[in-house]
């Protein structure tokens, strides 16, 4: 199957909670229509597919018609919402270190492949999200969530209001511009290529009281542990990742991707071998599946879809879907 990113299930608790209480949306057909198991919610580190976050993300803003539904979501949210990070969080010496523990273990969060840094800055210290070119990125709701859930972890170690200098945010002008101004209390600006939040140094380098060195280092292991139980193909996963990149290209061949990962190819050969599978096998299911995923989406030719998984024409990407599915392209995406 296709690497497929997650994010831990207690965020679609909280969303199916916020429908529940604050619009009185029953959230039980949402969850069973998605096939989101909501037996694993109190579940600790228990997690969820990203596409099916992203669908619940959609259908929750479709149900309430409120745009600003990711603000009351990230609202409810406590330290305990985050796993292990939240504890780490709390037992952080510094908001500095708190900020920089999310960045190393923000897999703990969500799998999807953002970059979380913070950087040393004339005025304090920034806190940057980027994503690399062309990669998934959340829905505007979630990222407003994670905003307000951010915030208030702030509030909570530091056990007093705490806000940015300035804001650069994604989003465009017209995102509700007001309501973001409202919450961060500080210049913000719209359309960035990344997410930057300017903290003063004063309130990132203040010791917070209920630092618990002890614990911090503890969870820090836990929270490691964690991430690498995340994903026990590691090889293969690599592999997956690599040819999404490459396919458009054509040149998927197992040598080059073996350089790419600075392996030989029988290095990888015998690391794939390991995991149950092959080169060969990673291929066909990564672009069949990709090929699904394009065909459901409904948003290019079959044309455009044989060149992005790596066909060099369209007939032989409809032999290929004929015998992975046993449907052409064209019955398969009436069949979606």
């Amino acid at each position: 199957m296709l690497y497929e990113p997650t994010t831990l299930a207690s965020v679609a608790r909280l969303i199916g909670e916020t429908l529940d209480a604050d619009y009185q949306i029953d959230s039980r057909p949402i969850f069973g229509q998605l096939d989101i198991d909501t037996g694993k919610f109190r579940r600790p580190g228990a997690r969820v597919s990203f596409a099916k976050m992203d669908k619940l993300w959609r259908t929750a803003i479709a149900a309430t018609g409120d745009p600003l539904f990711g603000f009351k979501v990230g609202d409810r949210a406590l330290p305990s919402d985050f796993f292990v990070l939240g504890h780490a969080w709390l037992a952080s010496a510094t908001l500095l270190g708190a900020l920089r523990r999310l960045g190393r273990y923000g897999d703990v969060l969500s799998t999807l492949n953002s970059h979380l840094e913070v950087r040393q800055h004339a005025n304090g210290y920034l806190l940057v999200e980027s994503y690399p070119e062309g990669a998934t990125r959340p829905q505007q709701a979630a990222k407003d969530g994670g905003y307000v859930a951010l915030l208030k972890l702030c509030e909570f170690a530091a056990r007093k209001p705490v806000r940015p200098l300035r804001v650069a945010l994604t989003a465009p002008l017209e995102c509700a511009a007001d309501a973001y101004g409202e919450l961060f209390q500080c210049p913000v600006s719209y359309g960035s290529d990344t997410e930057e939040w300017l903290f003063s140094a004063l309130d990132l380098e203040e010791r917070l009281t209920g630092s618990i060195p002890d614990v911090a280092r503890a969870t820090d292991r836990i929270a490691e542990n964690y991430i690498a139980s995340l994903d026990e193909s590691a090889v293969a996963t690599s592999v997956r990742q690599l040819l999404v990149q490459m396919l458009p290209s054509g040149k998927t061949d197992q040598d080059t991707v073996a350089s790419r990962l600075y392996r030989s190819t029988s290095t990888l050969q015998r690391q794939l071998g390991a995991e149950g599978t092959s080169y060969r096998n990673l291929l066909e299911s990564t672009r069949r599946d990709l090929a699904e995923q394009y065909l459901q989406d409904g948003q290019y030719t079959q044309a455009q879809i044989a060149f992005m998984v790596g066909f060099s024409d369209q007939s032989n990407f409809a032999r290929a879907f004929k015998r992975w599915t046993g449907l052409s392209p064209g019955e398969y995406q009436k069949a979606a």
